[in-house]
């Protein structure tokens, strides 16, 4: 039931939140987000994710229409589930009590957008939705479209509030609730033009969109693929080659001879997968580009230094402690890209983090010492945990390696692929210093999504950031 707070209207309802202070400028912002809704309520659906065998709704969200009137917008994790498991899935709106099943046409996973489109092509879903390239003003009013918790179509009034800091992929700051089920609806502007599309929250009217522009460029490239298909005769995207690294460092080089090769799992990858794969991998290899061609600043660590990139999405934090019980000194620093893209259900992918601890026990004997720091070690684990379905085990090779500073550090580092990607792979690197017998420094990296070769870069780089002055 619903609260005499809320408007029935056309079986919709419409809540509407207002920050606007005295009476006029209420109505005003009222009868706005009315229009905007009048305007466009025919265009936007509730996107459901049916499970096939049980005929039950699995997830649901919201798409709006684009393009020429018959392919609609979502975001991505919204319609993952059909991506991996298509034979399990299937994706559906409603319309005039009419289901009608959607095919996916393209995805960007890296800005967790998708365009869909109905398996019988000429059915016209409505007025497609104009797009505003250009970023509103700060402070201007938007209104974002979508069905919360699946209580109806919803229109909510918000601001916004620039761009996000310290992101390497461009979201908007929307101060506005988004809540469950509006995922993938619309975010518009006073003439109703779309200037970013609904994918996430952190609560207390603390929301996320993807810019429009991120929208744009995925149709564009599915226009371009249509216009190309004939000339392409079907074979569909092109890859580069992998590329040899038998001149690589000898870590790396003894790695390759046991890592598994695509022949080595059974699943088999769509077009849809590869392009899926490229797009994480191109991804991570701007991160990693970014980061090794940036300042590393010096950073004390007691007896040691540490070298951490100076880039801003690259947040760092750190902590100590001295165990006056234990006798012992820690310092930690870490850093991480700050968010990842998602792929499924707890399957996340395309981040960079690394991480030192510095530890120190001057009156412990150096066996007890060394004791202390494996147990501590042992158990270390990838930042990111996927699905055994989606990802193959980890293959490592532990090496003793000396780096340009002297020290001589314990090396562990590990690589593993992704069964329905080419070329995709997760890297983990932990490394413990050995040339003091009562001090050691730590240091970690997971680099997630990433090719053997830009996982080799940032190893080569890796290996000479920590020092003893």
């Amino acid at each position: 039931m619903f609260s005499s707070q809320w408007w029935v209207w056309r079986s919709f309802t419409i809540v509407i939140f207002l920050w606007a202070f005295g009476g006029s400028a209420l109505v005003a912002a009222s009868n706005k987000a009315v229009d905007v809704y009048a305007a466009y309520e025919s265009s936007v659906y509730q996107v459901k994710i049916i499970e096939i065998a049980s005929g039950s709704q699995n997830s649901l969200g919201t798409g709006f229409v684009v393009m020429e009137g018959n392919v609609l917008a979502t975001n991505y994790h919204v319609i993952s589930a059909k991506v991996f498991e298509p034979e399990k899935y299937r994706i559906e709106i409603e319309r005039d009590n009419q289901k009608i099943v959607l095919d996916i046409l393209a995805v960007d996973v890296v800005s967790d957008l998708a365009i869909v489109a109905p398996v019988a092509s000429k059915i016209n879903l409505g007025k497609p939705f104009d797009l505003q390239l250009e970023l509103p003003e700060k402070g201007e009013t938007l209104y974002s479209l979508g069905n919360p918790h699946d209580l109806g179509m919803t229109v909510v009034e918000g601001t916004f509030n620039g761009l996000v800091e310290h992101r390497f992929t461009e979201q908007i700051h929307f101060s506005g609730p988004i809540n469950s089920g509006m995922s993938g609806g619309p975010v518009v502007s006073d003439e109703a033009r779309v200037v970013g599309v609904n994918v996430a929250t952190s609560g207390n009217q603390i929301g996320f969109l993807v810019p429009v522009k991120a929208l744009y460029q995925l149709i564009q490239r599915y226009q371009q693929y249509l216009q190309s298909k004939e000339q392409e005769a079907g074979q569909g995207h092109t890859y580069e080659a992998t590329k040899t690294l038998d001149s690589q460092t000898p870590i790396e080089a003894s790695l390759l001879a046991v890592l598994p090769t695509r022949a080595d799992f059974p699943d088999k990858t769509d077009a849809l997968l590869k392009s899926i794969g490229q797009q994480i991998t191109s991804h991570t290899t701007a991160m990693i580009d970014a980061a090794i061609d940036s300042h590393w600043s010096v950073n004390a660590m007691a007896e040691a230094t540490v070298k951490s990139s100076d880039l801003p999405w690259l947040e760092c934090w750190g902590d100590s402690n001295k165990n006056k019980k234990l006798k012992i000194n820690t310092i930690s620093r870490g850093c991480h890209s700050g968010s990842n893209v998602y792929l499924g259900a707890q399957f996340n992918s395309g981040f960079i983090e690394y991480e030192f601890l510095y530890f120190e026990a001057k009156l412990w004997p150096s066996y007890s010492a060394y004791q202390y720091l494996a147990r501590d070690t042992a158990n270390a684990m990838p930042a990111n945990r996927g699905p055994k379905k989606q990802l193959g085990a980890y293959q490592c090779v532990n090496r003793e390696v000396v780096n340009q500073y002297h020290v001589t550090s314990r090396v562990s580092y590990c690589l593993r692929g992704y069964k329905k990607f080419e070329n995709v792979y997760d890297a983990f690197y932990m490394a413990v210093s050995v040339d003091k017998e009562k001090q050691a420094v730590m240091s970690h990296f997971t680099l997630s999504g990433v090719t053997k070769d830009s996982a080799q870069r940032f190893l080569t780089h890796f290996l000479e950031v920590v020092a003893w002055p």
